[in-house]
């Protein structure tokens, strides 16, 4: 008895000192969804992660916004380690669990943000429930998945000629695979930021020897959310809404690792005239998907930034929260004048 006490006591001051605590919410037919508290004063914001990751992957960003907001994760169905059934994967049954959630944790008026494909679940919620909700936040989420680059032909011949003219580190190695912290150094040679160790060990199964085990996601539910993926639609919704996008530079602003260039450019190539078009084509799709959002609410802020990773929550983690505070701090005002 003295033990259990004692651990409960150790687990209590884990939660305080790290202001994490995980629960499983029950959202029907023994479905359970990992849900993460951050704790944090002011009104409950929500964050969902895109296809492929976690609600931990927001275990460095969440933090820093606790002193204006509640902060919650919720890790959908088939990640992590949330239930894995074999149904349930289309854009209606995915936001229906977020909204079981929030009804679950009574959450008043929740900001929800979405990262990447979580722009589909949360623009459902907005169309059936922006009376209950308090805002929506878009993380490079406003991608059609019924009108998406790569169904264009000439977009998809420029961007394998770009992928093989600058191919990336090759597939992970079992010495890449040795370690959480191994995976990482992984992630940085590939360019990519690397994830947060708790969203390494929530994707992945850890083997005996700490190494990164498989794959806890079976295909089968990258399969089903494709399947069960619907036309973006943003009529309906009638609270504030944030869209952070994440676009390239131009081709002329670009040096060959994608970062600013200031030297002068070199005379015009059939790889400097690719590189345009594949700019201007892939500017055309975003810019569409903006105008849905736009034309369905002329209110929606949409900003732009430019060379942002498409982990702009990570990559660009100052940008993100100036533009979210801001955001947030018109709407607490608003409210204040509405009362």
């Amino acid at each position: 008895m003295k033990w259990r006490i004692l651990t409960l006591f150790l687990l209590a001051q884990t939660i305080h000192a790290t202001q994490l605590a995980t629960t499983f919410v029950d959202v029907g037919d023994g479905v359970k969804l990992e849900v993460l508290d951050w704790g944090g004063n002011g009104r409950p914001l929500i964050l969902l992660a895109g296809s492929g990751n976690s609600a931990h992957i927001f275990e460095d960003f969440a933090p820093k916004l606790t002193d204006i907001c509640h902060v919650y994760g919720i890790t959908r169905r088939g990640y992590g380690l949330s239930s894995k059934p074999e149904r349930g994967y289309s854009v209606p049954e995915l936001a229906t669990d977020v909204w079981r959630v929030i009804q679950a944790l009574h959450l008043e008026k929740p900001i929800v943000v979405g990262h990447s494909m979580a722009g589909s679940e949360i623009s459902f919620l907005g169309q059936k429930h922006s009376a209950d909700l308090g805002a929506l936040i878009y993380f490079d989420a406003l991608a059609d998945p019924m009108d998406f680059p790569w169904s264009n032909a000439e977009y998809r011949a420029l961007a394998m000629r770009h992928n093989d003219s600058a191919p990336g580190p090759g597939p992970r190695t079992a010495a890449d695979n040795a370690s959480v912290e191994a995976y990482q150094a992984y992630q940085k040679r590939a360019g990519i930021f690397p994830f947060p160790a708790g969203e390494i060990r929530s994707m992945y199964e850890t083997n005996a020897d700490g190494s990164v085990g498989k794959y806890r996601t079976p295909g089968s539910v990258s399969r089903a959310i494709d399947d069960g993926s619907i036309r973006r639609d943003y009529v309906g919704i009638t609270v504030p809404v944030l869209a952070l996008m994440a676009v390239q530079r131009p081709p002329e602003e670009q040096s060959p690792t994608g970062e600013p260039n200031k030297e002068k450019l070199p005379p015009d190539t059939a790889e400097r005239r690719a590189s345009a078009r594949f700019y201007e084509l892939e500017m055309q799709f975003i810019h569409r998907w903006e105008s849905n959002l736009k034309s369905a609410d002329s209110l929606a802020q949409v900003v732009e930034i430019a060379g942002a990773h498409h982990y702009m929550f990570q990559n660009e983690e100052a940008d993100v929260l100036r533009h979210m505070r801001a955001f947030l701090a018109h709407l607490s005002a608003q409210q204040s004048v509405s009362r």
